[in-house]
Protein backbone atom coordinates (compact mmCIF):
# COMPACT_ATOMS: atom_id res chain seq x y z
CA UNK A 1 0.00 0.00 0.00
CA UNK A 2 2.86 2.31 0.88
CA UNK A 3 4.53 1.76 -2.49
CA UNK A 4 1.28 2.73 -4.19
CA UNK A 5 1.43 6.11 -2.46
CA UNK A 6 4.96 6.61 -3.80
CA UNK A 7 4.18 5.54 -7.36
CA UNK A 8 0.84 7.35 -7.77
CA UNK A 9 2.17 10.97 -7.60
CA UNK A 10 5.03 10.09 -9.95
CA UNK A 11 2.61 8.64 -12.51
CA UNK A 12 0.28 11.62 -12.22
CA UNK A 13 3.06 14.16 -12.71
CA UNK A 14 4.58 12.19 -15.57
CA UNK A 15 1.19 11.97 -17.26
CA UNK A 16 0.67 15.71 -16.93
CA UNK A 17 4.12 16.51 -18.30
CA UNK A 18 3.47 15.09 -21.77
CA UNK A 19 2.06 17.59 -24.19
CA UNK A 20 0.16 16.64 -27.28
CA UNK A 21 -0.26 19.08 -30.12
CA UNK A 22 -3.68 20.67 -30.13
CA UNK A 23 -5.17 21.94 -33.34
CA UNK A 24 -6.86 25.26 -32.80
CA UNK A 25 -9.56 26.18 -35.23
CA UNK A 26 -11.43 29.40 -35.08
CA UNK A 27 -15.20 28.96 -34.76
CA UNK A 28 -17.06 29.63 -37.97
CA UNK A 29 -18.54 33.05 -38.24
CA UNK A 30 -22.31 32.96 -38.23
CA UNK A 31 -23.80 34.73 -41.21
CA UNK A 32 -25.68 37.82 -40.24
CA UNK A 33 -29.31 37.53 -41.18
CA UNK A 34 -31.01 40.34 -42.91
CA UNK A 35 -32.18 42.76 -40.31
CA UNK A 36 -35.94 42.52 -39.96
CA UNK A 37 -37.63 45.52 -38.41
CA UNK A 38 -39.17 44.65 -35.06
CA UNK A 39 -41.32 46.29 -32.48
CA UNK A 40 -41.99 45.69 -28.80
CA UNK A 41 -45.42 44.55 -27.68
CA UNK A 42 -46.44 44.68 -24.03
CA UNK A 43 -48.92 42.16 -22.69
CA UNK A 44 -50.66 42.78 -19.38
CA UNK A 45 -51.26 39.92 -16.95
CA UNK A 46 -53.38 40.52 -13.85
CA UNK A 47 -52.14 38.70 -10.77
CA UNK A 48 -54.50 38.33 -7.82
CA UNK A 49 -53.39 38.80 -4.23
CA UNK A 50 -51.55 35.92 -2.58
CA UNK A 51 -49.39 34.98 0.41
CA UNK A 52 -45.86 33.70 0.00
CA UNK A 53 -45.47 29.99 0.63
CA UNK A 54 -42.11 30.39 2.39
CA UNK A 55 -43.31 33.17 4.70
CA UNK A 56 -47.11 33.39 5.18
CA UNK A 57 -46.78 36.71 6.99
CA UNK A 58 -45.90 38.36 3.66
CA UNK A 59 -48.93 39.15 1.52
CA UNK A 60 -48.80 40.46 -2.03
CA UNK A 61 -51.69 42.60 -3.18
CA UNK A 62 -53.34 42.19 -6.55
CA UNK A 63 -51.31 43.86 -9.28
CA UNK A 64 -50.55 43.76 -12.99
CA UNK A 65 -47.45 42.27 -14.56
CA UNK A 66 -46.33 43.43 -17.99
CA UNK A 67 -44.40 41.24 -20.37
CA UNK A 68 -42.46 42.78 -23.22
CA UNK A 69 -42.15 40.71 -26.39
CA UNK A 70 -40.25 41.57 -29.55
CA UNK A 71 -42.30 40.80 -32.67
CA UNK A 72 -41.85 41.57 -36.37
CA UNK A 73 -43.00 45.04 -37.35
CA UNK A 74 -45.53 43.67 -39.82
CA UNK A 75 -47.40 41.73 -37.06
CA UNK A 76 -51.01 42.82 -36.57
CA UNK A 77 -51.92 45.00 -33.64
CA UNK A 78 -54.78 42.87 -32.42
CA UNK A 79 -52.77 39.83 -31.32
CA UNK A 80 -55.16 37.94 -29.08
CA UNK A 81 -53.96 35.29 -26.69
CA UNK A 82 -55.93 32.06 -26.43
CA UNK A 83 -55.68 29.29 -23.87
CA UNK A 84 -53.49 26.32 -24.69
CA UNK A 85 -56.47 23.99 -24.47
CA UNK A 86 -58.17 25.73 -27.41
CA UNK A 87 -56.18 23.65 -29.91
CA UNK A 88 -55.38 19.94 -29.97
CA UNK A 89 -51.74 19.13 -29.24
CA UNK A 90 -49.49 18.26 -32.16
CA UNK A 91 -49.17 14.68 -30.90
CA UNK A 92 -52.93 14.19 -31.31
CA UNK A 93 -54.10 13.52 -34.83
CA UNK A 94 -57.85 12.98 -34.94
CA UNK A 95 -59.29 10.38 -37.30
CA UNK A 96 -61.45 11.29 -40.22
CA UNK A 97 -65.20 10.92 -39.75
CA UNK A 98 -65.43 7.55 -41.51
CA UNK A 99 -62.36 6.10 -39.81
CA UNK A 100 -63.51 7.34 -36.41
CA UNK A 101 -66.95 5.81 -36.94
CA UNK A 102 -65.40 2.51 -38.07
CA UNK A 103 -63.10 2.45 -35.03
CA UNK A 104 -66.02 3.13 -32.68
CA UNK A 105 -68.10 0.43 -34.37
CA UNK A 106 -65.27 -2.10 -34.04
CA UNK A 107 -64.90 -1.23 -30.36
CA UNK A 108 -68.63 -1.66 -29.77
CA UNK A 109 -68.62 -5.02 -31.58
CA UNK A 110 -65.73 -6.23 -29.43
CA UNK A 111 -67.50 -5.12 -26.25
CA UNK A 112 -70.73 -6.81 -27.35
CA UNK A 113 -68.89 -10.06 -28.11
CA UNK A 114 -67.25 -9.97 -24.67
CA UNK A 115 -70.63 -9.36 -23.00
CA UNK A 116 -72.21 -12.28 -24.86
CA UNK A 117 -69.34 -14.57 -23.85
CA UNK A 118 -69.72 -13.47 -20.22
CA UNK A 119 -73.47 -14.02 -20.35
CA UNK A 120 -73.15 -17.56 -21.72
CA UNK A 121 -70.47 -18.35 -19.14
CA UNK A 122 -72.68 -17.03 -16.34
CA UNK A 123 -75.72 -19.03 -17.54
CA UNK A 124 -73.62 -22.22 -17.68
CA UNK A 125 -72.29 -21.53 -14.18
CA UNK A 126 -75.84 -20.88 -12.95
CA UNK A 127 -77.03 -24.17 -14.46
CA UNK A 128 -74.23 -26.11 -12.75
CA UNK A 129 -74.91 -24.37 -9.44
CA UNK A 130 -78.62 -25.23 -9.61
CA UNK A 131 -77.75 -28.88 -10.34
CA UNK A 132 -75.39 -28.94 -7.35
CA UNK A 133 -78.02 -27.31 -5.17
CA UNK A 134 -80.65 -29.90 -6.20
CA UNK A 135 -78.18 -32.69 -5.42
CA UNK A 136 -77.46 -31.11 -2.03
CA UNK A 137 -81.17 -30.90 -1.24
CA UNK A 138 -81.64 -34.59 -2.16
CA UNK A 139 -78.66 -35.60 -0.04
CA UNK A 140 -79.91 -33.48 2.87
CA UNK A 141 -83.37 -35.09 2.83
CA UNK A 142 -81.79 -38.54 2.57
CA UNK A 143 -79.48 -37.70 5.50
CA UNK A 144 -82.47 -36.52 7.52
CA UNK A 145 -84.35 -39.77 6.79
CA UNK A 146 -81.30 -41.84 7.75
CA UNK A 147 -80.90 -39.80 10.94
CA UNK A 148 -84.56 -40.42 11.85
CA UNK A 149 -84.18 -44.13 11.11
CA UNK A 150 -81.01 -44.26 13.22
CA UNK A 151 -82.76 -42.50 16.13
CA UNK A 152 -85.70 -44.93 15.85
CA UNK A 153 -83.34 -47.92 15.87
CA UNK A 154 -81.47 -46.54 18.90
CA UNK A 155 -84.69 -45.97 20.81
CA UNK A 156 -85.84 -49.51 19.99
CA UNK A 157 -82.55 -50.98 21.13
CA UNK A 158 -82.69 -49.01 24.38
CA UNK A 159 -86.25 -50.15 25.07
CA UNK A 160 -85.32 -53.77 24.34
CA UNK A 161 -87.68 -54.31 21.42
CA UNK A 162 -86.14 -56.31 18.59
CA UNK A 163 -86.31 -54.79 15.12
CA UNK A 164 -87.75 -57.97 13.63
CA UNK A 165 -90.82 -57.77 15.85
CA UNK A 166 -91.66 -54.12 15.19
CA UNK A 167 -91.02 -53.77 11.46
CA UNK A 168 -89.25 -55.62 8.69
CA UNK A 169 -85.80 -54.45 7.67
CA UNK A 170 -85.98 -52.86 4.21
CA UNK A 171 -83.13 -53.48 1.78
CA UNK A 172 -81.37 -50.37 0.57
CA UNK A 173 -82.35 -49.75 -3.06
CA UNK A 174 -79.15 -47.84 -3.87
CA UNK A 175 -76.06 -49.67 -5.07
CA UNK A 176 -73.51 -50.22 -2.29
CA UNK A 177 -70.68 -48.55 -4.30
CA UNK A 178 -72.54 -45.28 -4.89
CA UNK A 179 -71.12 -42.35 -2.93
CA UNK A 180 -73.79 -40.65 -0.88
CA UNK A 181 -71.88 -37.62 0.17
Amino acid sequence: MRTLWYILPAVLFAGCATKQPVAIQAPPVAPVAAVVPTKAVETRYDVRGYREAANPSIRHEAHAVYRRTIVPANATEDMVTVPRTAYAPASHSPLSGDAELAAELATQKAITAELRAMQSSMSETERRMQAQYAQLVRQSTEAAKLREQLEADRSRLRSGVSPAASEPVAANAAAPTEAKW
